[in-house]
């Protein structure tokens, strides 16, 4: 398969560091896609129409209210408030369930949201193929601390694109999450035994920062 655009940053993150790789690279792709958006994708008639149809969820706002480009968010906001105007009357008990539905639908889109994990759908796929094509990947794989249980359940998801390798792979997967499950939960229960006056004196070790990456481990880690 080779070193290109769509492996880059799989190598560049899959290694011994923080409990999820793919929470790295989704990050950077959150990143990226946030830079276009306060940049010149604003300008472009296709984009306008797709914020004007989904919109952008409370996280994703703050992201790129957090930016200096505070005019493209403007403009993009007007572009959305403008589209929920339309839906706000109810004259009657059934116009107003039928605003509300259509409200609740409209307000729970995001297109950021949508460009980033069809992102991220991608890179499952790719480091199957990875896996099945290049045998120097698996040891990449394996130097990993497993990952999220978001970014898990894409790998199984997207497993059968490593073909006859398949079996393989969910074999090495599986076996890598749950090493590392085993060690945050021992990290966890020395984290709880610490508290006990009878280990006072010992050290916390690694079980220091176990509760700021178990939420790592169970929900991924936080987009900024």
């Amino acid at each position: 398969m080779g070193y290109h655009i769509g492996t880059a940053l799989i190598l560049q993150e899959f290694k011994p560091a923080g409990e999820c790789p793919l929470c790295r690279i989704e990050k950077i792709v959150n990143e990226n896609i946030l830079f276009q958006f306060l940049n010149d994708a604003v300008m472009e008639d296709d984009t306008r129409a797709r914020v004007n149809k989904l919109g952008f969820c409370a996280e994703h706002f703050d992201m790129l209210f957090a930016r200096q480009n505070k005019l493209s968010v403007a403009l993009q906001a007007i572009t959305r408030t403008n589209t929920l105007k339309k839906h706000i009357a109810a004259k009657d008990a059934k116009s107003a369930k039928k605003a509300a539905d259509t409200l609740k639908k409209l307000t729970s889109t995001c297109i950021v949201c949508d460009i980033v994990n069809d992102h991220m759908v991608r890179y499952a796929k790719t480091i199957a193929q990875m896996y099945a094509k290049e045998p120097s990947f698996r040891e990449k794989l394996l130097s990993t601390k497993g990952f999220c249980m978001k970014h898990y359940v894409s790998l199984l998801e997207h497993a059968s694109l490593a073909g006859g390798k398949a079996k393989d792979y969910l074999a090495d997967l599986t076996k890598l999450e749950a090493e590392h499950l085993d060690r945050m939960t021992d990290e966890l229960q020395w984290f709880c035994d610490k508290h006990d006056y009878r280990n006072r004196e010992k050290p916390l070790g690694s079980s220091a920062d176990a509760l700021p990456r178990i939420r790592v481990k169970l929900y991924g880690e936080k987009k900024q």
